[in-house]
């Protein structure tokens, strides 16, 4: 340093010539001659202070009133490359980083000018090799007679290391976030105690459970009650290190109460000291893989019946004729034994009964002799309403709904007769008070990937014929089951359990498909599916129930916003992601009054997308004509599993002018629908 130093606008002259807003000072240039090193105590009873001031291992320096450095300790000159020299009389906001010294003049002078001190204080100081150092910068004021700050003690703490691990460690965290948000496997990192510390949003949607960051959860809670006992277990064996990880095929106990599938991996994290400080928790969702097998199971298992059946059948259609052969022939002889003959007649009747029976195990075995021939459904339905009118009775209520043409199929005609008669009774039986029955015809495409999920199903082109109810319904646990043979819910002596089984072996054997939609408390629906024999002028239809057409994603004029009503969760998701695909605002409802809530919240809401069936005691048709009386110009357009001839056929008046789309249904469907309900005047 040179022996005179200018000191100019970078400072100010004392720690009282701040204006009014801390922003006037007075500028005036000084010099300042050389001097050695001055002490922090300059009497001689301060020495051994002195010697312990200068190698305390922070960093310390003491400034006059006029805020100019007196003395900086040894470790001061050390960690920022200064001799004493160079520093002591030089002003110490001079050293400072811009940013830090308006700071200092603007925040941390007027504060410590009012109450003497200051604490904590991070601030960026220039080293003399001109990088930057980030201190934590503390002081205290030592005041005159006439209260003015004649000495200041300034201690500094060197944080730099400390600053660069931690934005290192934010950059990694950030890092590591942005992978572990985007994974697309279910992760979640979980304490030594079990709860859930950490989860991604693909953890969230798989356990379906978005509030999971509201509350502490622990990771045994998203667990089926039955597979908690097997994953203790397994966490024992990986605690102990008999194994580097925990892999297990587990149930998870989704939020909206379905069951989720999950090829879950754990592995542990360990500090230095070998201690366990967090799980780590993979899953790979196998929920539609457990489905398709458990489907090929079901038809494995209807395979292995059949075969089991149409054996015991044949063999005992042998043992018929043997029986019935020789009653026949012992007939002859006893003709004029009026008592003997009365006997044989009945033990002929029960041969033939025994007959039908193995002609019935031959249906369920698909063995039975079809005559398959062209048949036109349409016609062949609308011949068979009298008698299925007469067969069911006056209090159920029958309706046709044929789709366009001439649909025709290759089949056995009375066997599908049969099976069309049998399911009206079924659908009769579910409705015990009466009801509507809806017979309806559709055209169907079922394409690879539906095929793929319902294993036997061959892509192509069908006619879908549907027997919908409004009855009882059936649970979950009785859906599984209703296709075996002999399983009936109905009273002993009612039913024998094999008339569903006959219809799946009828349609299998004639290269169909069948599938049950049911819903407790609001009815049953029951689709068979007919190979269709399409004429050349005909064009099939591209997706599954419907005549949709494929239109290229287009984002909407404006940013729309839909209402999706749906009480299934997982439904309500795919609905809810679709329309966000296609650029819409969504806003979600779980049922018809929370719906009616939302509205009200969302004036600008331009279209409600709502199930039929919900739970609550209002339905889609119901809050329809609620969220119409409250916004006349909303556009609604309904969604259901059941057939949309069935719902125009239970609910005809609020019905007939509307927009409705079938479940499953597939992207493009729901996006040609939506545009279309937005385009209609």
């Amino acid at each position: 340093m040179t022996a005179t130093n200018t000191a100019w606008s970078q400072g100010f002259t004392g720690w009282d010539e701040l204006g009014p807003k801390g922003q006037a000072w007075r500028i005036e240039k000084q010099e300042i001659p050389a001097k050695a090193p001055a002490p922090f105590f300059p009497d001689q009873n301060g020495q051994v202070y002195e010697q312990l001031l200068h190698n305390v291992p922070v960093l310390l320096h003491c400034m006059d009133g006029s805020g100019r450095i007196i003395s900086v300790n040894n470790r001061w000159c050390e960690a920022l490359g200064y001799a004493h020299q160079d520093i002591e009389g030089r002003l110490f906001n001079e050293l400072l980083a811009p940013p830090s010294r308006t700071r200092l003049v603007t925040v941390i002078y007027p504060a410590y000018l009012q109450n003497g001190s200051v604490r904590g204080e991070e601030i960026y100081i220039h080293r003399k090799d001109g990088t930057l150092a980030t201190v934590l910068m503390s002081m205290n004021a030592y005041r005159g007679d006439k209260g003015r700050i004649e000495r200041s003690v300034c201690l500094l703490q060197d944080i730099t290391e400390f600053k660069i691990a931690e934005l290192a460690t934010n950059r990694s965290d950030m890092r590591f976030r942005g992978a572990f948000d985007a994974a697309a496997l279910a992760m979640a990192l979980v304490s030594p105690t079990g709860q859930i510390e950490l989860c991604n949003p693909a953890f969230k949607e798989f356990a379906g459970r978005p509030e999971i960051d509201a509350r502490p959860v622990g990771f045994e809670e998203t667990l089926h009650a039955e597979d908690r006992g097997p994953f203790i277990n397994g966490m024992r064996t990986l605690l102990s290190g008999e194994v580097s990880a925990l892999k297990l095929d587990l149930r998870y106990a989704r939020g909206d109460g379905a069951t989720a599938h999950g090829a879950t991996s754990v592995s542990l994290v360990k500090n230095d000291r070998g201690e366990t400080e967090q799980l780590v928790v993979q899953i790979v969702d196998i929920s539609d893989r457990k489905e398709v097998s458990r489907r090929l199971q079901i038809a494995q298992k209807m395979e292995a019946v059949g075969q089991l059946t149409g054996g015991l059948a044949h063999d005992f259609n042998n043992l018929l004729t043997i029986i019935s052969g020789n009653l026949e022939l012992l007939g002859s002889k006893l003709a004029e034994d009026e008592k003997g003959a009365k006997r044989l007649r009945e033990a002929l009747d029960a041969s033939r009964k025994g007959s039908d029976l193995t002609r019935q195990l031959l249906a369920v075995a698909r063995k039975q002799n079809l005559e398959p021939q062209e048949v036109s459904v349409n016609a062949l339905i609308t011949g068979m309403l009298p008698l299925i009118e007469r067969t069911l009775g006056e209090n159920i209520q029958i309706k046709a709904v044929a789709m366009p043409g001439d649909p025709r199929s290759t089949i056995d005609a009375s066997q599908l007769e049969s099976a069309i008669l049998n399911l009206s009774i079924n659908a009769r039986d579910a409705m015990e008070e009466g009801g509507h029955l809806t017979i309806e015809t559709q055209p169907a495409y079922l394409d690879a990937d539906y095929c793929e999920a319902n294993p036997g199903v061959v892509p192509g082109n069908y006619v879908m014929i549907a027997i919908t109810d409004n009855g009882c319904g059936m649970p979950q646990d009785v859906l599984e089951k209703v296709f075996q043979p002999f399983f009936t819910t109905k009273p002993l002596g009612k039913g024998n359990g094999l008339g569903l089984a006959m219809v799946y072996g009828f349609v299998k054997q004639s290269g169909g498909h069948i599938n049950v939609y049911s819903e407790v408390g609001h009815g049953t629906s029951i689709k068979i599916y007919l190979p269709r024999r399409m004429a050349p002028s005909e064009v099939a239809p591209v997706a599954i129930e419907s005549n949709s057409v494929e239109v290229p994603a287009q984002p909407a004029a404006r940013k729309k916003r839909i209402l999706v009503v749906e009480d299934q969760e997982a439904v309500r998701a795919v609905a809810c992601g679709f329309l966000e695909d296609f650029g819409y605002d969504v806003v979600e409802a779980e049922d018809g009054f929370q719906a009616l809530a939302r509205l009200q919240e969302h004036p600008d809401i331009d279209l409600m997308f709502s199930d039929v069936v919900m739970p609550g005691g209002m339905n889609g048709f119901d809050l329809a004509q609620a969220a119409s009386g409250m916004r006349p110009k909303l556009r609604i357009v309904h969604t259901s599993g059941y057939p949309k001839g069935a719902m125009v056929h239970q609910d005809e008046p609020r019905f007939r002018e509307g927009f409705i789309i079938m479940k499953p249904y597939r992207r493009e469907e729901l996006q040609k629908i939506i545009r279309e309900a937005f385009e209609r005047p």
